[in-house]
């Protein structure tokens, strides 16, 4: 993978990191979604292949954190993005 894919998935994850784990008085749940249902949308189209290999991506990004309950978050990430069939 490329420098470029390696940031974007680790943004990528960032983002979802942040809107998961922020208080709900900050970003309430239904915000979270409408921030990430256009994306999910958008990672559905790409083909099976490309999906793995941004989740496999996101999953090196979780092992890298050192905060666990971040890593948890990334973790789950994948499944979240409905990158996992």
């Amino acid at each position: 993978m490329t420098a470029l894919e390696r940031t974007l998935a680790k943004a990528l994850t960032e983002i979802v990191i942040r809107l998961d784990l922020s208080d709900d008085d900050a970003i309430a749940p239904e915000a979270t979604m409408e921030v990430l249902e256009p994306v999910i949308a958008l990672l559905q189209d790409l083909p099976e292949q490309d999906r793995q290999a941004l989740a496999e991506l996101i999953n090196q990004c979780a092992q890298e954190e050192t905060d666990p309950e971040r890593q948890l978050t990334a973790w789950e990430t994948p499944e979240t993005l409905g990158l996992l069939t």
